[in-house]
Order: structure tokens, then C-alpha cells, then sequence
């Protein structure tokens, strides 16, 4: 985790120096202010990306020529330095050392929450896939092993069957059904863990009427193909159909995780808030898995955390606060902290951002 930030001519920021707590993070100010922004450098310190915008070139400082970040882990004793100048691409440099940002993934783990992507339960099967592989990426190198010898396998099946004909296809077959099987194994296995995890915490968050739909949801995994059939008989039935789509239609890379209330689709009944809290229920969750299971400790983000959220969806998140072990950081235009409630939670920071600048 980051518990010391320095920024230079990142976004609205000059200069800019934090010390972070390793429990609960609150910034507070206008919009404006610069709330997003340092939300964005921390996460940028986890991913090497922004979770606002694609090009990394627009957070330099207007009239600057570059930007750069450093981070310290006081835990681990490690050090960061993200830089990025007009002509020249992102530098990421951990303990003195050159790095790729999947390497950045593994040292400074983080899950970012925010208006783009605030909806677990409503976003595409993609997002929920990542979100899932992200946290296997961090916690299991052998994921990682054969999560890029199953995509390339689909990569070559797809192209022969771009090309109109099934001639070489069944080597192809039977690798993506042998490392779909075992990515497959890895992703339930998570998942289990994490809905374990969920349940957990919905048991320890006070019972209200805030908190009766989160009961009355069934979560499942599928595997992106019939439970009813192998993964083999799967694609290899599917040949015909997959050669006139001129692709892979079932498999791993079809994966996702369903909500369903009563039979139906959660998202048709939960309000946004709703939605809202229960993505950041779910990843809390994966977070926790990380922590006891692989003793990871991954840093949560909260990008305006009281929009989409009524007084007591809100509550219910104040109540999760108290339960969580890992770092959390999270912005808002107002102050709801007041001195009476901040001794509740665990080594917990406010920062007022106008007061930063």
C-alpha cells in the first residue's frame, strides 16, 4: 500500500506531499478541488493507468512538461516513482528498479471505484471477468500462466476460423479445453472464496431495512459454458456454429458472475445505490480473501462516495468501515465525518483538499 504521496505537475497539483493512513483515507472539498485527481495518482500507482482517462499524456500539468509521482510502502519499505514526459512513454521504477505495470499490479494492489464503474452488478461481463482476474493476477502466478496460454490458444482458433475452414482446428480445441479447465478451476475457486467473504460481512453489518436485499441476492459463477458438458465436448460440438460466427462463442473467455433476486436479474431491481454499495461490498470481499488467504494487502479507492447513495444506503457504508482491515481511500464533496464519529473507525485521516493546495 502507498502511505506517503508525493506528486509534481500532476493534474491541478504543482507540489503536493501526503502521509496516508494504512486504515481509513477521507478527502473532502468542492468539485475542483482536486479530490479525483489525487484518487487517480494513487491508482495510477497500482496500475499505470487512470481510471478517467486513456491518455496518460493529458495528466501533466497544463504548461508542464512532465509529471512525477512518488510513493512509499512504510510496511515493506519499498519505493515508487511513476514519470511521464510529453515525448516520452510512462517510466515506472520500484526500488530502484524498472518495472512493467503488471509487475506494479503485484506490489501495490488497489481496486478503484468511481462513476464510470461504480455498478458491479449492471456493468458487462468483461468488467466482472477483470475484476476477478485481476485479483487472481496478484495472488497466483500460475493465473497468470494460464490465463495468457488460454487467450493465445483463442487467438489462434479464432484466426483459423476467420479464415473459413475447420482444417488444423482440433490441436487448438484441445489446448483451449485443457487450459480452460484449469482457468476455469482458478476463477470458481476465487469466486467461492469471495462470496464466503461476502456473506461474512453482510453477517456483521447491522440488520436494517438497508440491508435486506443484500440477503435476498443469489450470486453464482458461470463458467461460460453448460454446467451439463465438458469444456471439450463443449467446443468441439460447437465447431460448425463458431466457423460461421468466424468465432470462439462459449468458454472461459465468455465467464461472468450473475445476480439474480427471486429469478430476476438484480439490476432490473436494485436501485443505483443499491448497486453502488454492493460493488463495494464485493470488493472489500475479494480484498479480504486477498489479505487471509495470501496475506496481500490491497488498497480500495472510492471515487465520490455519497453520490448515487441515500442518508441510509450511506449508513450502511459507515457501518462497513468499522469491519474493514485494509486500506480504504475515499472522496466526497462535504464532510461527514464528524469529530464524534471518527474515533469509530480504524486509523482513520481527513484531509480537506482545498487546504492541500
Amino acid at each position: 500500500m502507498i502511505n506517503n504521496l508525493s506528486l509534481k505537475n500532476f493534474r491541478c497539483f504543482e507540489s503536493l506531499d501526503i502521509s496516508l493512513s494504512s486504515g481509513i483515507n477521507f478527502f473532502y472539498g468542492k468539485n475542483g478541488s482536486g479530490k479525483t485527481s489525487i484518487l487517480e495518482s494513487i491508482y495510477l500507482c497500482s496500475s499505470g493507468k487512470s481510471f478517467k482517462s486513456s491518455n496518460i499524456k493529458s495528466l501533466i500539468q497544463i504548461d508542464k512538461d512532465s509529471f512525477l509521482i512518488k510513493g512509499y510502502d512504510n510496511e515493506r519499505g519499498y519505493t515508487l516513482q511513476i514519470s511521464k514526459s510529453n515525448n516520452v512513454s510512462l517510466t515506472i521504477v520500484a526500488n530502484n528498479s524498472k518495472v512493467t505495470s503488471s509487475k506494479l499490479i503485484k506490489e501495490f494492489p488497489a481496486t478503484a471505484i468511481h462513476n464510470n464503474t461504480f455498478s458491479f452488478a449492471d456493468a458487462s461481463p468483461d468488467f466482472r471477468r477483470k475484476l476477478l482476474d485481476r485479483a487472481l493476477f496478484v495472488s497466483n502466478d500460475q493465473f497468470s500462466e494460464t490465463w495468457f496460454s488460454f487467450y493465445r490458444c483463442l487467438k489462434q482458433r479464432n484466426s483459423i476460423l476467420r479464415g473459413g475452414s475447420l482444417k488444423n482446428i482440433e490441436p487448438w480445441d484441445i489446448k483451449i479445453a485443457d487450459e480452460g479447465v484449469k482457468l476455469n478451476k482458478y476463477r470458481a475457486d476465487f469466486f467461492n472464496l469471495t462470496l464466503d467473504e461476502l456473506c461474512n460481512i453482510i453477517d456483521k453489518l447491522d440488520e436494517s431495512k438497508s440491508t435486506n436485499y443484500l440477503r435476498n441476492i443469489d450470486i453464482a459463477f458461470y463458467s461460460g459454458w453448460a454446467n451439463d458438458s465438458t469444456l471439450s465436448r463443449t467446443i468441439t460440438n460447437n465447431r460448425y456454429q463458431d466457423l460461421k460466427r468466424r468465432t470462439t462463442t462459449l468458454g472461459p473467455h465468455k465467464a461472468d458472475i450473475k445476480f439474480l433476486i427471486n429469478d430476476i436479474d438484480a439490476r432490473q431491481i436494485l436501485s443505483r445505490g443499491e448497486q453502488k454499495l454492493f460493488s463495494i461490498l464485493w470488493c472489500c470481499a475479494q480484498h479480504e480473501v486477498l489479505r487471509k488467504s495470501f496475506n496481500i494487502r490491497a488498497s480500495l479507492i472510492i471515487d465520490d462516495i455519497k453520490s448515487e447513495l441515500d442518508d441510509s444506503t450511506f449508513l450502511v457504508f459507515l457501518n462497513l468501515l468499522k469491519l474493514l482491515n485494509n486500506q480504504v481511500i475515499f472522496s466526497c464533496i462535504d464532510d461527514h465525518f464528524s469529530s464524534k464519529i471518527e474515533p469509530n473507525f480504524r486509523e482513520f485521516k481527513k484531509f480537506h483538499v482545498e487546504q492541500l493546495r
